[in-house]
């Protein structure tokens, strides 16, 4: 069945996510689409994906592609061509093979060669990914060693020249990460968060925070995801630059008039989060959606976690990880169910069961 709608580009799928509208056609550039990348699509019930790059490399396990499909969304590469910023607001209709893109005249059109993925596709490409598991995994883990060594130094220059202050003093923190299933997470501490515990959202992830009621205190990031919503909120904006000197969000905030501060700082922009609360005098820091493993940063383009893991290990004890916290929640909802039927099998033992001798006599 041929697929209509009308499309929309962006080269970072989180920005996309922010303007695109339901039904309509995702068309991006995207390499082994990420778990919050696909959540962030199906959260708009986008009709299709059509990505330039390729969706599901086989190189290693994710399951974006496959989340996609089980909502009914399909899926296309793009053959030996790109679509770029031309197709935005233009109609399209996508068959199996190739995608018609009609000019908002109406009058010409451009018609793309596409390959869709399908159930079968996707276990082919697990299949390889699987086989390739180990040798992968040696090679992340080299990567993530030698650049640790190199961001180490860095590191350390960094914390030197960053003055400590008392913002956070002995106060417990929330930093809020967009990492996989991020926002059930969320949800979760939505209802356990005490009052006096600060707020940071790393980019992106404060429009999620205000979806959820509740608001950042500080927003540190590239600031390329946040909505403009976000970026007025009240909150401490705070560009993360990298050692190199480049700050891209600053150019950013520029644009839209708004005030910011800067911060110094190897790594990732979750990386700076988590330094910038130890050097404000943070407590205990409770990390949310935080990136930790190899498919993770793999599907953010990344082949090694080196700065990760130096800020972990610098971290310590400090910060308590919230990753994957809902499940909790799951298994006491599904404890609660066996629960009852145990109250109601106790209340009720004949229900289910074969009747005793006595009752056999008494029914007899």
């Amino acid at each position: 069945m041929d697929i209509y709608g009308q499309a929309f580009f962006h080269d970072k799928t989180k920005v996309l996510a922010h303007y695109i509208s339901s039904r309509d056609v995702a068309v991006i550039s995207h390499e082994d689409i990420d778990d919050t990348a696909a959540e962030s699509l199906i959260k708009k019930q986008v009709k299709a994906v059509v990505n330039n790059k390729c969706s599901m490399t086989g190189q290693f396990l994710h399951d974006g592609v496959k989340k996609l499909l089980r909502h009914g969304i399909s899926v296309y590469d793009v053959v030996r061509d790109r679509i770029g910023s031309e197709v935005n607001s233009c109609h399209v209709s996508l068959s199996e093979t190739t995608l018609t893109i009609h000019t908002r005249s109406l009058e010409k059109k451009r018609v793309v060669k596409v390959v869709p993925y399908t159930l079968e596709t996707i276990q082919a490409l697990e299949n390889k990914a699987r086989e390739n598991n180990i040798p992968a995994f040696e090679q992340f883990c080299r990567n993530s060693l030698l650049h640790a060594e190199k961001d180490l130094s860095e590191m350390i220059q960094c914390w030197h020249n960053w003055k400590s202050g008392d913002a956070l003093r002995q106060r417990d923190i929330l930093i809020v990460v967009r990492g996989s299933q991020f926002e059930k997470d969320l949800k979760w501490v939505k209802r356990h968060l005490p009052s006096d515990v600060s707020t940071i959202a790393v980019d992106g992830a404060a429009d999620s925070m205000l979806e959820h009621g509740i608001l950042p205190d500080f927003i540190i990031g590239d600031m390329d995801s946040c909505s403009y919503r976000s970026l007025r909120c009240g909150a401490q904006l705070m560009v993360h630059q990298n050692v190199n000197g480049e700050a891209p969000g600053l150019l950013r905030m520029k644009e839209l008039n708004l005030k910011a501060d800067t911060i110094t700082f190897v790594g990732m922009s979750e990386d700076a989060a988590l330094a910038f609360a130890l050097k404000e005098g943070a407590n205990n820091i409770y990390l949310l959606g935080g990136h930790r493993d190899m498919t993770e940063y793999r599907s953010k383009g990344r082949s090694g976690m080196g700065s990760s893991l130096i800020m972990r290990m610098f971290a310590g004890g400090q910060i308590i990880d919230l990753k994957g916290i809902h499940s909790l929640e799951n298994k006491k909802h599904n404890q609660k169910i066996k629960d009852w039927i145990g109250k109601l099998h106790i209340r009720f033992p004949f229900t289910h069961e074969k009747p005793n001798k006595e009752m056999r006599e008494l029914k007899a």
